[in-house]
């Protein structure tokens, strides 16, 4: 009864293998698709999980590839330091900011080997982009040269860039100041101060004579306002035109010299304070008399006064 049982088992194991085979395909299929993983995650797994791999081997080659990396990164910045060399960034200003009323002042700081050459370069773009305002010069000691230069805003970047001909560039900053507010208040003042005049000059014709003098001072003080609101917007709009440069020149350092002194001084003023020691002795001679004697007698008039001391007691 049991052999046709047995005669089964066999041919179920096959079915069941054959049915087993497939899925694990598939899955194998499904695992190493190029959709799921890049080649070199599927050569990195391959290596990994080959029998024996080297993997401390693998793991030296990644350290001394980064570090050759991190070396040559290190070794380009600071050449790119070394060569790095301050310069006069650009004053280009965006489309957006051309209706504003902007006021530049710049600070230049230069160390330079010929403060004369210097100072030379700085007059030269003063003269060709604007004017010099003032000027100071020192060549005794420590040599340095300032000045302040009033350059046209619409070709500053020009005369900054001619100006790094002065020397090394050390120290450069740039203040932008903004007035688009300060011009719109004045142009309202200006407009009100106009409305003022004309109310007070109708206000004139409708007054009688006593009222004449009165209406007269309001009128000029309207007019005074106007005037006055007229100069603010001149001053702002002179300020923004002609922007402002400050330069300062620093020459080499000053040499210690050996400073040697004039010993014919001091044998003049020895020679004046024994001649004015003569001259006081002269003026006070009997002075130095009696207390020459009194110094000279000094013991004799000490007994004296002990003798005379001793009879009195």
């Amino acid at each position: 009864m049991n052999r046709p049982f047995l005669s089964l088992i066999p041919a179920t194991a096959i079915f069941t293998v054959m049915l087993i085979l497939p899925g694990c395909s598939e899955d194998r299929s499904q695992r190493s698709s190029p959709s799921d993983q890049t080649e070199g995650e599927m050569e990195l797994s391959e290596d990994s999980t080959a029998p024996g791999a080297p993997t401390a081997q693998m793991e030296s080659k990644k350290d001394e590839a980064f570090s050759r990396e991190r070396n040559a990164q290190e070794e380009d910045g600071t050449g790119r330091n070394e060569n790095q060399q301050l310069s006069v960034l650009p004053l280009s200003v965006s489309k957006l900011a051309e209706d504003r009323m902007l006021e530049y002042t710049v600070n230049l700081g230069f160390r330079s080997d010929s403060i004369l050459k210097s100072r030379e370069t700085t007059f030269a773009v003063a003269e060709k982009y604007g004017f010099l305002s003032n000027s100071r010069t020192y060549t005794s000691g420590e040599q340095s040269f300032r000045a302040t230069i009033r350059v046209s805003a619409d070709r500053l970047y020009d005369a900054l860039k001619e100006l790094e001909a002065a020397g090394l560039l050390y120290e450069s900053s740039i203040d932008v100041t903004d007035h688009t507010s300060d011009m719109v208040w004045q142009g309202i003042k200006l407009d009100r101060e106009k409305l003022r005049s004309i109310r007070r000059q109708a206000l004139q014709n409708r007054t009688n004579a006593n009222n004449q003098i009165q209406a007269e001072n309001l009128i000029s003080q309207s007019e005074d306002g106007q005037d006055q609101a007229r100069f603010e917007r001149w001053k702002i709009e002179d300020r923004v035109k002609w922007a402002t440069v400050s330069i300062y020149v620093s020459g080499p350092e000053a040499v210690s010299q050996l400073e040697v002194p004039t010993y014919q001084n001091a044998l003049i003023s020895l020679t004046n304070s024994f001649l004015s020691l003569t001259y006081w002795l002269l003026e006070n001679l009997i002075l130095v008399i009696i207390l020459a004697i009194l110094i000279w007698k000094r013991k004799w008039i000490w007994h004296g006064i002990k003798r005379m001391v001793g009879k009195d007691s």
